[in-house]
């Protein structure tokens, strides 16, 4: 029997897949707990259509933030600290590179997205690496200046 998961199910497969089982584990196990029900041609061509969209939604989302990438990427931040002739009182951390990006670029990013190499304590050219996913990234040029 052809049935339509619609949640994840352990060794059978995750929600809206089709898959093939035996007419009892449909009738008995999935479909009374409400995880399967019986593909019909109108859920299949559904369930394809779904795949289709969301695949095109994800392909323009990951689009989007290989321009946002790009964009990063040639900008210069400059970022304000307190500081003596070279060396800042506190470093500069994570959120206020983000808060800078935000300020100067108008865009919103989560400050957990952001990686130092290195605690930013000193005046002058610095960078950082900006992470959207696990191959996606950008690397970010700051100016760190004197309040």
């Amino acid at each position: 029997m052809k049935i339509l998961l619609l949640k994840d199910v352990s060794g059978l497969g995750r929600a809206g897949d089709i898959k093939e089982v035996s007419d009892g584990h449909a009738r008995n196990f999935l479909m009374p707990k409400k995880l399967a029900v019986p593909a019909t041609q109108s859920l299949i061509a559904h369930s394809a259509k779904e795949a289709r969209e969301k695949q095109e939604k994800s392909a323009r989302d990951e689009q989007k933030l290989k321009d946002l990438m790009k964009q990063l990427n040639q900008v210069k931040l400059v970022i304000r600290g307190k500081a003596s002739k070279d060396h800042l009182f506190a470093a500069i951390h994570e959120s206020q590179i983000a808060q800078a990006i935000k300020d100067q670029l108008g865009i919103e990013i989560n400050p957990k997205q952001i990686v130092l190499a290195q605690a930013i304590k000193n005046l002058g050219p610095a960078t950082a690496e900006l992470r959207f996913g696990t191959n996606l990234k950008a690397v970010i040029n700051l100016d760190i200046q004197a309040q």
